[in-house]
This record gives C-alpha cells, structure tokens and sequence, in this order.
C-alpha cells in the first residue's frame, strides 16, 4: 500500500514545511538546519528523511505547486485563474517571498522553476534548445516575481499573471 499520499503523511510534510517557512523567516537560510527543522515540527530525524534528502529538497517540495503553474504556461494545461490565484498567493506570502527570491536560495529557485519548465519544453519538438530556453524564462519569472514582490514595480496581481503569461508566450515561441 502506497502512503505517499495519506493523511498522517500530508500532515508531517505540511509541519516540516510550516516550520521550514516559520524558520526561514527567522534566520538566514545557509544558518537552518535540519534539526532546527524537526524540532520545530514536532517530528523525528528518521521522519524527516524518510521524506526529504534535506532542506533544500523540502524547499523544491513545498514550491513545486505554484512553480508548477508558472511552467504551465507553456503548455495545453494553462489554465488563467489557477496563475491568478498563485500570483496572489505569492503576494499574500510576500514576507516569505521577499526572504526566498533573493539571496541564497535564489538560485535554488531559478533552477527549480527551470527543471519544471524544460520537462514542458521537451514536449514540444519546434524548441532547439529546451535548456537554455527554459534557464531564460525561469529568469525572467524570478526577476518579475521578486520585483514586484518587493514593492519596486507596483501592480494588481492580475497585471502580473498577465505579464508573466505574456512574456512566457513570446519567449516560448
């Protein structure tokens, strides 16, 4: 019987992610460790890894979601309001945003986000080089995304789903 997807497993990796959040607010990233993690969470070391590799893989985990909808802009399964409703869940989290998008795990982000969006591009054969393309539009996601988030480009969330769509549809092309 597959567990992955049970309710006591949602629920540890929804507390090791809380606590992970909680943290990063807190303290630099390259300062948390696992164990400040666990503590926090209320969950064995065993458990934790029973799930993560560590810390940086609960990251990619807990963003894998709304940085899904970002790479579905390059495909059939775009759909405009589930990228409204991630736009605004990153401006209602803006405090965790304005900690993430920038300084260390920045680049964990971008790579993240571009691993999503070279699996959309491979799908599509008119795309020479789904890598590059796809480390370009993770950029570009990152760097309107932390702008905005960080108050230097005032905009309704909507003007920026549209724009990151935009953008995405005239780079992916």
């Amino acid at each position: 019987m597959d567990l992955a997807g049970s309710r006591p497993v949602q629920r540890t990796k929804a507390a090791l992610f809380d606590a992970f959040v909680e943290l990063v607010l807190e303290r630099r990233y390259d300062q948390l460790k696992v164990a400040d993690i666990i503590a926090r969470a209320g969950v064995g070391r065993s458990t934790f890894y029973e799930h993560y590799e560590g810390k940086d893989e609960l990251l990619r985990a807990g963003l894998s979601s709304p940085f899904g909808v970002l790479a579905d802009m390059l495909g059939p399964q775009h759909d405009d309001a589930r990228l409204l409703a991630v736009v605004e869940h990153f401006w209602e989290n803006r405090r965790v945003g304005n900690v993430l998008f920038v300084g260390p795990t920045r680049p964990l982000l971008a790579k993240t986000l571009a691993g999503l969006i070279e699996a959309r591009l491979r799908t599509r054969p008119e795309v020479q080089n789904p890598a590059l393309l796809a480390a370009q539009l993770a950029g570009g996601q990152m760097g309107l995304l932390s702008t905005w988030l960080a108050g230097a480009a005032p905009a309704s969330p909507q003007a920026v789903a549209d724009m990151l769509y935009a953008a995405a549809q005239a780079v992916g092309t």
